[in-house]
């Protein structure tokens, strides 16, 4: 699997929020799409002859039920609830019965600056854990020296750091093992992957590829096994020395 067959996975997980018999006239369904315009998830609005069950949205994924919620718990999230303090992805904190099936966060464009932003939170994440091994792909070397202040002060945690980019410009950062690769999807790819220093609820991942400059198209996950299959592809083919 490689690491754009990995979006495509995530991708083909897109989920369907069935809103059941919206008032007429509310713009309830239109307010949900633009909430969840970065999450993995289709909304629709169904009305039904009997008019019944009214209130209530389903969230599906090919056609099981992952969950049944009162619209007033949408019209909460609407006003405000479970966005991240930094406006990037949902916090399930208070709405786990619906939340906890839209970790996957994908987008279709992003510029520099919040890419920079979702990998600086991943980044803080393991510098609070101050362990595990921490995987970083920057495309060309420019791009992680440019960082480098930063990658020494998480280098001197007890992280297990390793950067990948293309041939270029010698890398020399000290206390991480820097990976000259020169494939496609290294070239193509930015990802910052904390394997949560083994445990699962510290897992996340960011994984995007650049379809036009500046144009990315990814996800970014706290699911365990979406990450863990990041850092097992990244360790078959770039760190495991073949016998």
């Amino acid at each position: 699997m490689s690491l754009a067959d990995v979006i495509t996975y995530v991708k083909d997980k897109e989920k369907t929020l069935v809103v059941f018999n919206p008032p007429a006239g509310s713009t309830l369904i239109t307010d949900l799409r633009d909430y969840f315009s970065t999450q993995n998830v289709a909304v629709t609005g169904k009305q039904t002859h009997s008019g019944e069950p009214e209130n209530v949205a389903v969230l599906r994924l090919n056609g099981e039920v992952l969950a049944s919620v009162p619209v007033t718990q949408l019209q909460e999230l609407l006003a405000g609830g479970g966005l991240r303090e930094t406006g990037i992805g949902i916090d399930d904190t208070d709405y786990h019965e619906i939340l906890q099936h839209l970790k996957e966060t994908t987008f279709t464009s992003y510029d520099k600056a919040e890419m920079v932003t979702i990998s600086h939170e991943i980044e803080d994440r393991a510098l609070r854990v101050g362990g595990g091994r921490l995987l970083a792909g920057f495309q060309e070397p420019t791009k992680l020296t440019e960082q480098a202040d930063r990658y020494e002060r998480l280098a001197a945690q007890s992280l297990d750091i390793h950067t990948f980019a293309m041939p270029g410009k010698p890398v020399e950062i000290d206390g991480l093992t820097h990976h000259t690769e020169a494939t496609t999807e290294i070239g193509e790819s930015w990802f910052v992957v904390f394997d949560g220093n083994g445990d699962d609820s510290y897992k996340t991942a960011l994984l995007a590829t650049e379809q036009a400059p500046n144009y990315f198209y990814g996800f970014w996950s706290d699911d365990p096994e979406i990450v863990d299959s990041i850092g097992d592809h990244l360790d078959r083919t770039y760190l495991t020395v073949a016998p």
